[in-house]
């Protein structure tokens, strides 16, 4: 007899990523708010019914361009790096919401 399951999936990593969960503004800051957590506000802003998925803001595979890209973030780091930094913050802060 196998010891060897077929069938094994692994669960969820901690850290990963659901490209499909979508994003909602429901408000825009008031006051000092850091840059480029507000090129994330500004791609919502921008978007049909201010909503957008994960994989829409940040891109999924590198070939088409994120909606993060076309606010003009310019930044060394990656448009997922900027999202997973400010997420936490903007949901906290009652801007957006995550489902």
């Amino acid at each position: 007899m196998s010891k060897i399951d077929i069938n094994y999936k692994a669960g969820a990593q901690k850290s990963s990523i659901d490209y499909n969960q979508v994003i909602t503004l429901i408000a825009t800051p008031k006051g000092k708010f850091p840059p480029q957590a507000g090129k994330i506000i500004e791609a919502l802003v921008a978007a049909k019914n201010h909503k957008l998925t994960v994989g829409e803001l940040v891109g999924t595979d590198g070939s088409t361009e994120s909606a993060l890209d076309k606010a003009g973030l310019v930044t060394v780091q990656t448009p997922l790096n900027i999202w997973t930094h400010y997420r936490a913050k903007m949901v906290k802060e009652e801007l957006i919401t995550v489902s």
